[in-house]
């Protein structure tokens, strides 16, 4: 089934259900827009996708966003039953549902590495050798400014954005990691930028239930955090938490991006159920702002109201307040 007919299948959905599409999943659009999706993936081995994934990349067709920046978790490895056999078969399944598709869209795909992609943690070298090649032999739509250790570390800009993807599918940095960070928010591309934003599969703190410990954060996270605050970042993008919420800390948004397939989570402090999220952030050049658009995939791409997500989390490595409130 191709993008188009996914998309007329969603819109039959809404409009059965009583909701008009047209009214709401297409907000002003921005000089640039970018689309954030993250955790795609099923159970240990598997080579199938929800359809919450299509009717994303049905609504994707339809954005025509200028990027798509993805926070981790393409398929389902990190476990040692299964052997290199399978996780080739996922690399596979992978390309022919959903980067194939995102190619003919012709729409640039930033990516970085999850845990069960291709962890770091030393016990799945194997599988972050066969992610790597994966990556290496497909064409990338991208405006590479350093890619000589893509798909790990790497930079590229989206317009005026300069945008960098780090290697947290564990939550230990390595110092050659952060010197790297560092170095490239103080080129001249990422100081020109109007925004520079960050990729990792971890984020920095503590957002929902079932991840609320060390080893799911990234490790020193306080001092990670002011490292790059200081070196001039202004978006981080993580996933590995299943759960959408958009903080603000310093002056840094720090957007932790829903999962679009499976183990959706609840967001610690609160009582909302857990839920698929798709994420739009369109940039205005004029007013130097954005404006942060997230669609609920499990209730009609309801517009997510920001008002109803937690003032304040509080996990177990710090505490978060929510993106918009006076700091």
């Amino acid at each position: 089934m191709n993008t188009v007919m996914k998309l007329l299948i969603s819109i039959v959905i809404c409009l059965i259900s009583g909701f008009n599409p047209a009214n709401a999943q297409n907000p002003e659009r921005g000089d640039t827009r970018i689309v954030i999706i993250s955790d795609m993936n099923e159970s240990y081995g598997s080579t199938h996708y929800d359809v919450f994934v299509d009717t994303t990349l049905a609504w994707i067709e339809r954005w025509q966003p200028d990027a798509i920046l993805s926070a981790g978790d393409y398929i389902a490895g990190q476990s040692l039953a299964l052997d290199e056999e399978d996780i080739h078969a996922m690399w596979d399944a992978f390309e022919k549902i959903i980067a194939a598709p995102i190619r003919t869209m012709n729409i640039p795909f930033g990516v970085t590495m999850g845990n069960h992609d291709a962890s770091r943690s030393g016990t799945f070298d194997h599988e972050r050798e066969i992610a790597k090649n994966y990556w290496l032999q497909n064409p990338r739509l991208l405006d590479m400014m350093d890619g000589e250790n893509y798909p790990f570390n790497y930079s590229f800009t989206v317009n005026d954005l300069f945008v960098m993807s780090w290697d947290a599918s564990y939550s230990v940095i390595s110092d050659l990691d952060k010197k790297w960070v560092t170095d490239q928010l103080a080129s001249d591309e990422a100081r020109n930028a109007s925004y520079r934003i960050l990729m990792g599969h971890l984020p920095f703190y503590a957002v929902a239930e079932g991840r609320n410990r060390e080893g799911e954060i990234l490790r020193n996270a306080n001092e990670l955090f002011a490292m790059v605050r200081d070196a001039g970042l202004d978006i981080y993008i993580s996933g590995h938490h299943h759960a959408y919420y958009p903080a603000k800390k310093d002056g840094v948004l720090l957007l932790s991006a829903g999962a679009i397939g499976s183990g959706p989570r609840p967001l610690l402090n609160s009582d909302l159920s857990a839920r698929r999220t798709v994420t739009l952030i369109d940039f205005f050049k004029n007013s130097e702002g954005f404006v942060i658009t997230t669609f609920d995939l499990e209730n009609n791409l309801e517009e997510i109201n920001p008002d109803e997500l937690p003032v304040i989390i509080e996990g177990v490595n710090g505490t978060l307040n929510r993106y918009g409130l006076s700091e």
